[in-house]
């Protein structure tokens, strides 16, 4: 996974942000949708956004055949 960018919503201002995940080290839940960690260097940075984690790998096409029980 070179670039998979994807376009989501920022929890703090609610405007469009766009995502490279083949960056992303964890997306947790947060508040009313996600926390997606990056790695970058030797300190962690993070962003907020609206969407749940399944929503994001919904739209990357990873969740496709998962049985949710």
């Amino acid at each position: 996974m070179a670039s998979e960018w994807v376009k989501l919503t920022s929890q703090s201002n609610e405007e469009p942000i766009h995502v490279n995940l083949a960056n992303a080290s964890t997306i947790e839940s947060h508040k009313r949708g996600s926390r997606i960690w990056f790695l970058a260097g030797d300190k962690d940075r993070t962003v907020d956004v609206s969407e749940t984690a399944d929503e994001i790998l919904n739209r990357l096409g990873e969740v496709q055949g998962v049985n949710r029980t």
